[in-house]
């Protein structure tokens, strides 16, 4: 098992195509602080007003409104960013995990070895894992490196429709941040466990990537489509459990719809593994 995982990782991380979904990473954060940036003042100014809209004219407002730590709370509210992009840069790495070797003949040259074949999906599944998470962080981590770059430290200043205007200290806000994108790294190990199963049943990367980027977005249609024959469903979706993590930045955390959408992210991830195993074990492996 540590032979094929060391192999794993070393067949992965050698590869220059890896680090393509970093760069297009990087490349979104410095899109967003550039923008915040180019602002300037005015962002100041109209945030400002629109503050002192919402609590009205016996609050003064002063002090700095946009900081390093509003960058990666900006990409966490458009959603976008992760449940789409970093999720199809997952799919398109953990999709052609299995399907890729399968079609250039190198996975039936891999199982002529003494290696079960459990432990080369058990391999691919960590390797995957670690790449999916460590992409959600790396946003995290690019948004607000180059957000203390360009736009200095301060407060997080934030009106949530939930819960009203928040002024996070920043200390806070940097833990709330933390783990907000851990949680959102564990739906995308879940996204990767997703894209590996579907892997295992088809020939081609591709098909497997354009499979779970389609169950995602599938997920997210359904569960807002207002239909009351998706009430029952929308529970249990995955885009539902990604969507429960946000609620960390509430001013009081219901922990136990944390702690019970971990549990569902975790689910999907078990029954994915389990699956990519029994499909590989049983499947014919040609040239």
């Amino acid at each position: 098992m540590l032979a094929s995982l060391r192999a794993e990782f070393a067949k992965f991380y050698l590869r220059w195509n890896t680090y393509v979904g970093f760069v297009l990473l990087l490349a979104l954060a410095g899109l967003l602080v550039w923008g915040a940036f180019e602002q300037g003042q005015a962002s100041e100014r109209l945030s400002k007003q629109a503050l002192q809209r919402e609590l009205g004219d016996d609050f003064i407002i002063a002090g700095k409104i946009v900081s390093a730590v509003l960058v990666p709370r900006l990409i966490l509210e458009a959603r976008l960013p992760v449940y789409v992009f970093v999720a199809s840069l997952v799919a398109m790495a953990a999709g052609g995990g299995i399907a890729t070797e399968y079609s250039s003949g190198t996975l039936r040259t891999l199982l002529t070895r003494p290696v079960r074949r459990a432990y080369v999906v058990l391999a691919k599944w960590v390797v995957g894992g670690v790449h999916a998470f460590s992409l959600t962080l790396f946003l995290g981590l690019a948004g607000l490196g180059l957000g203390y770059m360009f736009l200095g430290s301060g407060d997080l200043v934030w009106v949530d429709p939930r819960s009203g205007l928040q002024i996070v200290p920043e200390l806070q806000a940097l833990r709330d941040l933390a783990a907000a994108f851990a949680l959102q790294g564990l739906a995308m190990i879940a996204v990767a466990s997703i894209a590996l199963c579907v892997s295992a049943a088809v020939s081609r990367g591709a098909t497997a990537a354009g499979v779970t980027v389609s169950f995602l977005l599938i997920s997210g249609m359904v569960g807002v489509i207002p239909l009351d024959a998706f009430e029952h469903i929308r529970p249990y979706l995955l885009t539902t459990q990604m969507a429960r993590f946000e609620h960390i930045f509430d001013n009081q955390v219901n922990w136990t719809q944390i702690h019970g959408a971990i549990l569902w992210v975790a689910g999907y991830a078990v029954v994915s593994l389990i699956g990519a195993i029994v499909i590989l074990s049983r499947r014919e492996i040609r040239c």
